[in-house]
């Protein structure tokens, strides 16, 4: 006669867990998605012709480092990964896709950057069009220099261009 309590408190219990595990209600061993604290991330994706410039240092060596550094210091809401384009890659919910095209001259004594950019956030695309920066060297002025200064330009003219697509400045209280 002993076994028949503990047989109904069995069932009982068992039914229980069975509605609450149908229902959705959170149970103790059960916590947040990972997903949902995740922060944000900005991904720019290099699409380079596998020809090489000038300098020491690989275009895309170069437009990663410059191109985070500036990223990095408007400070952002968001974590920055730059890569080359690859067959095969997922989608990111944040990315810039740089066309790379090169530095060269337009003009005797300057150089200038040139790349086609497309913003996608979210499935939405932003076509930047073609990003140019021009500089013009000092006389001596060293070839890393030079082409670090080029890349730091296009890089400030992409994020002002971000920045007003993804972070726009909230307008003053109306009048």
């Amino acid at each position: 006669m002993e076994i028949f309590p503990l047989k109904t408190c069995f069932t009982a219990g068992s039914l229980l867990f069975s509605l609450l595990v149908a229902t959705g209600v959170p149970g103790p061993a059960q916590t947040a998605p990972a997903a949902a604290s995740a922060p944000r991330e900005l991904t720019v994706v290099v699409v380079e012709s596998l020809i090489r410039g000038p300098g020491r240092i690989a275009d895309f060596d170069r437009i990663r480092m410059v191109f985070a550094d500036v990223f990095e210091r408007r400070k952002w809401p968001v974590k920055i990964t730059v890569e080359r384009f690859a067959a095969n890659t997922p989608a990111h919910d944040i990315e810039l896709r740089v066309f790379y095209e090169g530095i060269y001259e337009e003009a005797p004594g300057d150089l200038t950057f040139h790349a086609w950019m497309t913003l996608y956030d979210h499935g939405v695309k932003r076509d930047f069009g073609i990003v140019r920066y021009r500089y013009n060297p000092r006389p001596a002025q060293p070839e890393e220099d030079v082409l670090e200064r080029v890349v730091r330009g296009a890089a400030e003219v992409a994020a002002s261009k971000i920045e007003s697509a993804l972070f726009p400045k909230a307008d003053g209280p109306r009048r």
